[in-house]
């Protein structure tokens, strides 16, 4: 009686057990599903966090926040097979080739005369023309002011918009260019504005350095008696100044980005503060200092006092010009 006793308080107390270590398994389980939950929820705040922190954010003057979407250099856009290209791009490519095109064409009598002039016409645009575009934009939001009066970046679909052919030719030829984070209907208009202006600028700046080597070419010859020796120390020389400049360019662009090299802080501010080194400890305005060497790299190359003198004004010209901004 005893023994069965004992038997059955045992299987009872085993029953027991094993009910409570039953009921007590599920808690367990669904702490170990709400870990994993979340350990799964942080680790996607994280990742939007590392998102958040790669985007640029910019600040219009009325106090409207915007990602600024991230755009490439104008050589990558002009001369890369793998970017895609629009109206804007083949023009300008177009311009570049007519004067490549007229530099063959044009009696060797005409061509230091003629590219001179050519030179100093998108150097003036680039020095007088642009700023007097910066000086407008800063002193009355000129640009801007205009853009919004104009509507040329409203949705015709408002019956605002009184140019809707312009609408969609810049509509096109923007998100074409910008394919991550941008949307022409949604930016702001001083955004809009200055990405107008930057293709006027990449016009300007890459006419400016291609009638500047087609001038030095036109320009180019070797001093008569000039020994071997001479001869390689002054291509040497040459080169070496290009490609240090060359460098002083890429760098300072790694530094400031596209923003500061278009001017973007005439048109809106960007949340971020930006690091100078590099190039920048090495001189004040590396752009428009040191960034100059290869003009007179190409003057060494060229062997030719015309193009040395060019040099000299154009960068004088340019010091003008930075002083002015």
């Amino acid at each position: 009686m005893s023994e069965q006793a004992n038997s059955s308080g045992i299987e009872s107390l085993s029953n027991g057990l094993r009910e409570r270590n039953a009921q007590t398994s599920k808690p367990i389980g669904d702490r170990e599903v709400t870990s994993q939950s979340l350990e799964d929820k942080l680790q996607v705040e994280e990742g939007d966090a590392a998102d958040a922190e790669k985007k640029t954010f910019g600040r219009t003057p009325d106090g409207k926040v915007f990602t600024v979407p991230p755009t490439r250099d104008m050589v990558s856009q002009l001369l890369s097979p793998s970017e895609p290209k629009n109206i804007s791009d083949i023009f300008v490519l177009a311009i570049l080739g007519c004067h490549i095109l007229l530099l063959w064409c044009l009696p060797s009598s005409f061509r230091i005369a003629a590219f001179a002039v050519i030179f100093l016409f998108w150097r003036a645009s680039y020095n007088i023309g642009i700023g007097w575009l910066l000086h407008m934009q800063s002193n009355g939001r000129t640009l801007v002011c205009w853009a919004k009066k104009s509507n040329i970046f409203v949705n015709p679909s408002t019956g605002q918009n009184p140019h809707p052919t312009l609408y969609k030719m810049l509509k096109w030829e923007l998100e074409t260019k910008i394919s991550e984070q941008y949307s022409f209907d949604e930016a702001p208009t001083e955004y809009n504005t200055w990405l107008v202006f930057r293709r006027v600028v990449d016009l300007i700046l890459m006419c400016d350095f291609t009638s500047y080597c087609l001038f030095a070419i036109a320009c180019g010859g070797r001093p008569a008696g000039e020994s071997f020796i001479m001869l390689a120390l002054r291509w040497t020389t040459g080169m070496s100044l290009v490609l240090f400049n060359l460098w002083v360019k890429l760098d300072a662009h790694r530094v400031v980005k596209d923003f500061a090299w278009y001017w973007g802080d005439f048109f809106y501010l960007i949340d971020q503060e930006l690091t100078f080194d590099g190039v920048f400890e090495m001189a004040p305005h590396p752009m428009y200092s040191v960034g100059y060497a290869g003009y007179y790299g190409i003057s060494l190359m060229a062997a030719s006092y015309k193009v040395l003198f060019i040099s000299i004004l154009a960068h004088a010209a340019q010091f003008a010009f930075t002083g002015s901004c």
